[in-house]
């Protein structure tokens, strides 16, 4: 194999690389277009050296009541975005609890659904901030 052949099998793989992301990302944007149509949205991911990686975004209504969850998890970009069972009408305070009650082993597993609930606390304790502020204001 000479280095012209080495080089186009090189650029045939960069090809299909940014035809792998370029269909993740279109499918992430309509993944957050879908849930944030029911609420505020948290967003979580983690990457393990050896393990498959996830993302996962998960709404609520301004209560913390969660109104959807998906997580996409694997290697390729042929895992796509998948519901979370057994989420939806639990609150957010809820399933932190849940999560970090769980063995530090198991705890890994959840660990981009804990920074994507932690991103909706941070959310909804910034808005009520921002509603009491504006009350206080208009008074």
């Amino acid at each position: 194999m000479t280095i012209s052949d080495c080089l186009m099998v090189l650029f045939g793989l960069m090809l299909l690389q940014l035809l792998g992301t370029h269909i993740q990302i279109k499918n992430y944007r309509k993944t957050v277009r879908k849930l944030h149509k029911l609420g505020n949205l948290g967003v979580g991911s983690s990457k393990q050296r050896l393990g498959a990686g996830s993302v996962v975004i998960i709404s609520c209504k301004s209560d913390g009541t969660i109104t959807g969850g998906e997580e996409m998890r694997g290697f390729t970009i042929f895992s796509g975005f998948k519901e979370i069972p057994n989420i939806v009408g639990r609150t957010i305070y809820d399933l932190k609890a849940e999560y970090s009650s769980l063995p530090e082993k198991e705890r890994k597993t959840f660990k981009a659904h804990l920074q994507a609930i932690e991103a909706l606390e941070i959310r909804l304790h910034n808005t009520a901030a921002q509603a009491s502020e504006n009350t206080s204001t208009s008074d």
